[in-house]
């Protein structure tokens, strides 16, 4: 346990460049683009971000960097811990080259691929229906379906960050007693669970905490979780950094709960199972006789030769690109995000209407963030994305039933490929939702499959591109101890993690928590998305105010591709009329 006041430490007016971690000091991003130090921004708290990122003509900074510079101006001090993973790759997107290259190899890789995931799956699958009782046998023997451990160990260079803001204060010795009575009652190690407290004025305000304690490293703290409490005169915030190998997003929550929890009661919860603990074992039904059936080994037989195509599809045509290496926690320095919060009356509000339009929450956060994702430059947009959501199956399919309150990694991606219009559509969402709850409750469809992708060959995705991944999470309402007083909580994978669109909505204590994340739309027009996204939640209130507002995007979106498609008609006739005028002088 670590203390880190802020006494003695230099002012934001007085810290020194040097002083910064080392993605800060940078004096321009890596693809050459607009250097931070040349920014002209003021921060001013506590105005809002966008406000105070404003530069003198009113413009929001495009760029991540600028962003940087404008939060390196508040009153936050950076994390003690910078970044050292995934800063070693020279160039942030693939090149016409190698593109082309990849284009002509889709095929002969494609084939190598095909062959070798083929040969694995097969020898796989003998193994585990010999050996080991099938995927049944196998989920059944742990508390987790874990997946191989090459998967797992991809699945390590993962951090989940998350940050909740409590509207009190928090005493720095109580928090620490209660961070190890909470360590030693789930069974962390001192070095796998770690905290540190640092002392910030009130004029911190919840943004410039996302924005700057998303950069730091799990790796340089602990091995599974970590900790970071930074305590004000009248709140808290609470920061969290979990390895995605071991736990899932909703028990990245529940890691904080519970710490929570226990600050308040004094008692340190169970939430972490363990294999043959007389307290917390969780285990596969093993006396649903369907679920074994739909484990049995031809249809894992059949997954494999799927999944053997599909990877080779997607792994021959990217194998040789730099988005490849997206895939294994080495996002591109462009990586941004966004938070947003609904208060309490605006849910509320929004909840009702939803309820009287007997809509899904699930479809209509779906459909906004789709038309966030719309109203960008097109440009940053992927007109046909692969839409990447989960389930968890452990209040489904694990035994003993308990409440969602535990932590591991139980989740499954389930997902497709539609289209940006598709996603933004109410009946499309609502449609897809309708079948994913049927899928998993019956165990049927994609949930079988992903499952025993997961289990069996360790594959519980294959996207070779994430940058072409549209990953929706929902997670529904959620609470954290009610002496806190209402927080509210964002979370998202760390810098080195995103996609096109990375979207994660959570309802906690009656307000709506929304982070979008992407390595592909810069942060300015990320955040002008996410005001957007905002905006829509707090019309469909009333349908009439959300009808027109998609009219609206839908008729400048029209208008952008009828511009466009005059452009292109014109220059065609300018190239005809050069064509013309050179072949009627060469042939006079």
């Amino acid at each position: 346990v670590e203390t880190r006041p802020d006494k003695g430490s230099p002012s934001p007016s007085s810290t020194t460049r040097s002083d910064m971690p080392i993605t800060q000091r940078r004096p321009s991003l890596r693809n050459g683009r607009c250097s931070a130090a040349s920014t002209n921004v003021s921060f001013q708290e506590p105005m809002k971000v966008a406000d105070s990122a404003k530069d003198s003509a009113g413009k929001l900074p495009m760029w991540r960097a600028e962003w940087d510079a404008v939060h390196a101006k508040g009153d936050c001090p950076y994390p003690p811990h910078p970044p050292r993973k995934y800063q070693w790759l020279p160039c942030t997107n693939s090149g016409p080259i190698l593109n082309a290259v990849g284009l002509l190899m889709w095929v002969p890789l494609g084939i190598v691929v095909f062959i070798v995931s083929l040969f694995l799956n097969l020898w796989t699958w003998f193994i585990a229906y010999t050996y080991h009782g099938g995927a049944h046998g196998l989920a059944a023997s742990t508390t987790l379906p874990l997946s191989n451990r090459i998967i797992r160990k991809l699945f390590s260079l993962v951090d989940v960050c998350n940050v909740t803001e409590l509207p009190k204060p928090w005493d720095e010795a109580k928090a620490k007693q209660a961070f190890d009575a909470f360590r030693v009652r789930n069974g962390f190690a001192e070095e796998e669970a770690r905290i540190l407290v640092t002392t910030i004025p009130d004029t911190v305000m919840k943004p410039e905490v996302w924005h700057k304690y998303r950069m730091t490293d799990l790796a340089s703290t602990a091995k599974v979780h970590y900790v970071h409490v930074l305590t004000a005169p009248s709140k808290t915030f609470v920061v969290g950094y979990t390895n995605f190998r071991d736990f899932d997003g909703t028990s990245c929550f529940n890691l904080i709960k519970g710490f929570v929890a226990t600050y308040y009661d004094g008692e340190a919860p169970l939430v972490r199972p363990t294999v043959g603990s007389p307290e917390l074992d969780l285990r596969l039904d093993t006396e649903n006789e369907e679920l074994k059936k739909k484990l049995s080994a031809l249809p894992a037989l059949r997954c494999a030769v799927g999944t053997s195509y599909t990877m080779a599809v997607q792994y021959g045509r990217w194998l040789l690109s730099r988005e490849l290496f997206d895939a294994f926690g080495c996002a591109s320095p462009e990586c941004c995000s966004v938070i947003e919060s609904l208060s309490l009356e605006e849910t509320a509000k929004m909840t009702a209407a939803l309820k009287a339009r007997k809509l899904k929450p699930f479809a209509h956060l779906m459909t906004t963030s789709a038309e966030a994702a719309k109203s960008v430059p097109k440009k940053y947009q992927v007109e046909r994305p692969i839409l990447l959501t989960q389930v968890s199956c452990q209040s489904r399919y694990y035994m003993p039933k308990v409440e969602r309150n535990v932590c591991g990694n139980w989740l499954i991606g389930l997902g497709t490929r539609p289209t940006l219009d598709e996603l933004s559509s109410e009946s499309w969402a609502s449609k897809f939702y309708t079948g994913l709850i049927e899928h998993i409750e019956s165990f049927s469809g994609n949930a079988a499959w992903s499952f025993i992708n997961q289990t069996v060959y360790g594959m519980s995705g294959y996207r070779a591109n994430p940058r072409k991944i549209f990953w929706f999470n929902n997670y529904g309402l959620r609470s954290m101890h009610e002496g806190a007083g209402g927080v509210t909580y964002h979370w998202a994978p760390t810098y080195s993690v995103a996609t096109y669109f990375l979207v994660c909505c959570v309802c906690v204590d009656g307000r709506m928590c929304i982070t979008i994340s992407s390595s592909v739309v810069p942060q300015g027009e990320l955040q002008k998305a996410v005001e957007h996204m905002k905006k829509i939640l707090i019309e469909s209130a009333g349908g009439e105010a959300l009808s027109t507002a998609r009219v609206g995007l839908k008729a400048a979106s029209f208008a952008a591709k009828l511009r466009h498609r005059t452009e292109r008609s014109c220059a065609k006739l300018r190239r005809s009329s050069f064509a013309a005028a050179t072949f009627g002088g060469a042939a006079l």
